[in-house]
């Protein structure tokens, strides 16, 4: 798979799985021995995850505001929802009054099936999170401005219960947001980041600012701190040294 040119990750991945599948035929004993223990599976290569500073997020941030999906870039980077947990939030997941969303759905565009909805990735994915006042008001206005498209789509409307949708009420596509961000981006000539990156920024933010690696992992939704600190360990040797200073300071006479 390596000589054909297929990343660390996937092979990785792929090696789990076929690893897990011959545990389940040992453990009823269709085999004696597990035949992936031989098997060497490579590293997971660590890259720098691309991302946009303060200035330049602010900036595209004021740039696609009033565009057709500023609204969920915003959002975006507000939460650090994946795609396909924006695309499949409903609003029966959602708590104005007490500013929390619960992620337990996804929405995901997969070939030969279409829009195909699903459970989050792993236990630790279906989480509840906390919402800051300012993404409370921007679901509002979300929530404004659907009702006033139900309206106008009348007799055409399909009520899915979806929080972020298309004219007629059915979900936005994924890929949709995909193309439309990666356009703006251009039209903007900002520096290159994908619809995932604001996934990133909103984790980079949290880090930097401060917040334990832990809260983030579990605002993330990742299944264990370990990758959060993996993805992110570019950004841990600032902190350190703020950490020195910190203490430092606090041990002056």
């Amino acid at each position: 798979m390596l000589e054909r040119g297929l990343s660390h990750t996937t092979v990785l991945h792929t090696h789990r799985v076929i690893k897990e599948m011959l545990a389940h035929a040992v453990k009823w004993g269709v085999i004696a021995k597990n035949p992936a223990d031989g098997a060497t599976p490579p590293k997971r290569a660590k890259k720098q995850m691309p991302m946009w500073d303060v200035p330049t997020i602010h900036r595209f941030l004021d740039e696609s505001q009033g565009t057709r999906y500023g609204h969920i870039f915003e959002f975006g980077i507000s939460t650090g929802l994946r795609r396909s947990e924006i695309a499949g939030l409903k609003w029966d997941a959602v708590d104005l009054v007490g500013a929390r969303l619960e992620v337990k759905a996804t929405l995901q565009q997969i070939l030969g099936h279409g829009l195909v909805t699903g459970t989050p990735k792993t236990e630790r994915s279906r989480r509840n999170i906390a919402l800051a006042p300012e993404t409370v008001a921007l679901l509002q206005v979300v929530q404004g401005t659907q009702q006033l498209a139900k309206l106008e789509a009348g007799p055409v409307w399909k009520e899915k219960g979806y929080v972020f949708t298309q004219a007629d009420g059915s979900p936005v596509l994924p890929g949709t947001l995909t193309e439309n961000f990666r356009f703006l981006v251009r039209e903007l000539a900002m520096p290159p980041l994908t619809f995932h990156g604001l996934r990133h920024a909103f984790a980079t933010l949290g880090l930097v600012t401060g917040i334990s690696s832990k809260v983030v992992s579990e605002a993330l939704g990742h299944s264990s701190v370990t990758i959060t600190l993996d993805l992110y360990s570019h950004v841990l040797p600032n902190m350190q040294g703020e950490l020195a200073a910190a203490i430092a300071n606090i041990l002056k006479r």
